[in-house]
C-alpha cells in the first residue's frame, strides 16, 4: 500500500472495476505509470508463446487515455525451467516496444487493441527468444584446443605458460 500499488481482486468484478477507476484517476493526476502483466498469471511455456491477454489493462489505458508501452521478455525456459527444476546462467533479452496511443480509442476498441498488442508482442517474443537461444548455444560451446596450444572459448584466444 505504501508503494502506491493498485491491487486488483480478479474474482470480484465490482471491486476490480472500482480499483481501475481509481487507478485511471491517479495515472492522469500524477502522470503515473502502471505495470500490468496482461496474461494474468505466469506461464511456464518452453517455447515462445503467450496466454490470452486479460482486457482489464487495455480498458484502463483507454479510460485513462494513456499509451500502452509493451515490454517483451524472451522465453527463458533454457535458463530457468520450473517444471524440471533446472536453473542455469544466461542472458534474458528484454525489449521495450514503441508506445501504442489510446487517446483516440473507446471501450468498443478494447478487444481489437488487446488482440493487436498480443500479436505484436508475440512476434517480438519469438524473435527475442530465438536470439537468446542462439547466443546461449554459442556461449555453451566447449572450448577447442588448436595444435599450437591456443584455447578458444567464447571467441577469445588465450595463450600463456602453465
Amino acid at each position: 500500500a505504501l508503494s502506491g500499488t493498485v491491487f486488483i481482486d480478479r474474482n470480484n468484478r465490482r471491486t476490480a472495476v472500482a480499483a481501475f477507476d481509481g487507478a485511471a484517476a491517479e495515472m492522469q493526476k500524477y502522470r503515473q505509470s502502471v505495470f500490468i502483466f496482461t496474461e494474468g498469471t505466469r506461464s511456464y511455456f518452453e517455447k515462445p508463446d503467450l496466454l490470452p491477454f486479460k482486457k482489464g489493462a487495455f480498458h484502463l489505458a483507454v479510460q485513462a487515455k494513456v499509451p500502452i508501452v509493451p515490454i517483451v521478455v524472451a522465453n527463458y525456459s533454457h535458463i530457468l525451467n520450473v517444471r524440471t527444476w533446472q536453473f542455469k546462467t544466461g542472458k534474458i533479452p528484454i525489449k521495450v516496444l514503441p508506445p501504442i496511443p489510446t487517446s483516440h480509442l473507446t471501450t468498443e476498441d478494447v478487444e481489437d487493441l488487446a488482440k493487436n498488442t498480443r500479436e505484436l508482442m508475440l512476434k517480438e517474443l519469438i524473435e527475442l527468444t530465438e536470439k537468446a537461444r542462439r547466443e546461449a548455444r554459442v556461449e555453451r560451446q566447449a572450448p577447442s584446443v588448436d595444435v599450437d596450444g591456443v584455447v578458444k572459448a567464447s571467441g577469445a584466444d588465450v595463450k600463456g605458460n602453465m
